[in-house]
């Protein structure tokens, strides 16, 4: 049982984190590398209430305030990506590569020079423990799972039952098709941007209540994202889901069993192997 709530926990990580990068990658169609450091923002964005409010306010208040804090962050550095590198940079995939590798280690530098390199560890906002047949699942991760259950679900019933939603999987489906029907591509990227920033920045709040933060920690999520997102499928919220929960059954039981040093080695040919037999990915669309 206990095994079965770690492998959880770690999918709420993997979730949360691929999400947004998820609906950037397959609805712009880029590749975007500063999602890390949005990620990573998000993350101080929780150090930075924590530092305001503790003692003031309860923990789950701080907690509250930290995730709107992170998702307003969020939504202005989607605003400013698809202003300044996604708009005019547009149809030039290696330029816009390029280019959010340029704002990751802008990011990078300036939370360093703001507030060190040196990582920092946030006591939990939801402490103690609760017990599920025998297993043991700190409340603060049982809220972080809860947290990423609604954020799936939000999205969920944005995306199937809003009018915005439809145009948005409109466009991802046919782009040329959803603008002869009047859908405007810039409006839909616009938001695209934006929900993906929310989802990477909300998700470092959520994950810096139950990890160590630094500028570098949105570096190692983002390869294993991009992982997810292919091994689940371009564009397939679904397919990144069953990826995030395959690679944290892996994940789980290769640290279960002392071979936790060799999870990048494994995840790559877990990757390799789906590949090999679905090239476009386990829910994804030949196109």
């Amino acid at each position: 049982m206990q095994n079965i709530v770690n492998v959880l926990s770690l999918t709420s990580f993997y979730v949360s984190f691929s999400l947004g990068l998820a609906m950037v990658f397959g609805i712009l169609r880029i590749v975007n590398y500063a999602h890390g450091e949005v990620y990573m923002i998000g993350g101080y964005s929780l150090w930075l209430a924590v530092s305001l409010l503790n003692g003031i306010v309860p923990g789950p208040v701080i907690m509250l305030a930290a995730l709107f804090l992170s998702a307003a962050v969020g939504a202005v550095l989607g605003i400013v990506l698809q202003g300044v590198v996604f708009t005019p940079l547009r149809d030039k995939a290696f330029s816009i590569f390029m280019a959010t590798l340029g704002v990751s280690y802008i990011l990078q530098s300036l939370v360093v020079l703001t507030v060190g390199a040196s990582g920092r560890s946030i006591s939990p906002l939801f402490p103690g423990f609760s017990r599920f047949s025998g297993a043991i699942f700190p409340n603060q991760r049982i809220f972080v799972f809860c947290m990423t259950l609604l954020l799936v679900g939000t999205l969920y019933v944005f995306l199937m039952r809003t009018s915005y939603g439809r145009k948005i999987r409109a466009v991802a489906q046919n782009p040329r098709g959803a603008m002869l029907q009047g859908i405007s591509l810039r409006q839909v990227n616009l938001w695209t941007a934006i929900i993906g920033a929310v989802l990477a920045s909300v998700a470092g709040a959520l994950m810096a209540s139950v990890v160590s933060i630094n500028p570098y920690m949105g570096t190692d999520a983002i390869w294993r994202a991009f992982i997810i997102i292919i091994v689940g499928g371009i564009g397939s919220i679904p397919g990144a889901i069953i990826a995030a929960v395959i690679f944290a059954t892996t994940d789980t039981m290769m640290l279960l069993f002392g071979f936790g040093k060799l999870n990048a080695l494994v995840d790559a040919l877990v990757m390799l192997g789906v590949l090999a037999i679905r090239p476009q990915g386990l829910l994804g669309v030949k196109e």
